[in-house]
């Protein structure tokens, strides 16, 4: 049986500038989806006059979202992080680079780098049942390494040898 759960899934975050230690999230949103990635486009198409495909390759960002619980102290970091990229009068945005290490409880694990955060809430939102509804921050990444499983691992391995000839 294969086993879905999510519970021990644990982030890590680096920003060069803001966090250079870097910080863990653990604290996730019950009311969103805690982590969530958007599927990538790696194939760009578009269909010609006569019918047939054009495909080319294109270069696509990484999109992964992480809810938290709002006023938790992993809000808190993701908030500072977030008003560093905010620029303002007489504010100029902080130049930082951000990578994301995602650990699945299974062993595999996803890193992501040369990324940076790109939206999410100043100020918490609430429900209409009155409640502090979970905050969720988006990031932006260029690469993407890891495996989640040993297939990935050996596709990716592979990958890379046949790179070589």
């Amino acid at each position: 049986m294969i086993n879905i759960s999510g519970f021990g899934t644990g982030v890590y975050i680096v920003a060069l500038e803001t966090f250079p230690q870097g910080f863990s999230v653990s604290q996730f949103a019950d009311d969103e989806d805690p982590i969530s990635a958007e599927n990538l486009d790696a194939i760009g198409y578009e269909m010609m006059y006569d019918g047939s495909l054009f495909a080319f390759d294109k270069a696509s960002p990484v999109i992964v979202d992480v809810a938290v619980i709002p006023g938790s102290e992993d809000d808190e970091n993701l908030k500072v992080l977030l008003q560093t990229k905010k620029g303002g009068q007489n504010l100029l945005p902080i130049g930082d680079v951000t990578s994301m290490v995602i650990n699945y409880p299974n062993n595999g694990f996803v890193t992501l780098s040369n990324g940076t955060i790109v939206n999410g809430p100043i100020v918490d939102s609430i429900q209409s049942s009155g409640r502090k509804k979970g905050n969720v921050y988006r990031f932006a990444f260029g690469s993407f390494a890891g495996t989640q499983s040993i297939k990935q691992a050996l596709a990716t391995v592979g990958s890379a040898a046949l790179e070589i000839f």
